[in-house]
């Protein structure tokens, strides 16, 4: 049996990994859909006291911003990230892209996505 759930998890890791990687101007033709995004961190908003959600923003600054990832204080909690440690750096973010509110209008986004990787360099 735990042969079986290493195989498993083998064939999923490569399967994540083969995914196509699209670039944050791209991601807005993948809404709804499962996508790798990357590119780098250049801001962040922690959140406020009493708020628990917390914004990243890959390639432009607010408010020119074209892709968020939305990820709340629990999540980076178990996920063991902290997001002044992204700063400047490039990631690959896997997870749904949505937009606020489903609104076609708003900036593309990954609310707390499957996982977030920093590229070696």
């Amino acid at each position: 049996m735990k042969n079986i759930l290493i195989l498993f998890f083998f064939f999923f890791s490569i399967n994540s990994f083969s995914q196509d990687t699209i670039t944050t101007a791209k991601a807005k033709d993948y809404i709804n859909n499962l996508a790798c995004v990357t590119g780098k961190v250049v801001s962040y908003k922690l959140a406020f006291e009493g708020k628990t959600t917390n914004y990243i923003n890959l390639d432009t600054t607010y408010p020119n911003n074209i892709f968020t990832i939305v990820v709340t204080n629990e999540y980076l909690e178990t996920a063991k990230i902290k997001i002044e440690d992204l700063k400047n750096k490039i990631i690959f973010v896997y997870g749904r892209i949505t937009t606020y509110k489903n609104d076609l209008k708003q900036i593309p986004q990954i609310f707390n996505p499957r996982w977030i990787e920093v590229k070696k360099q």
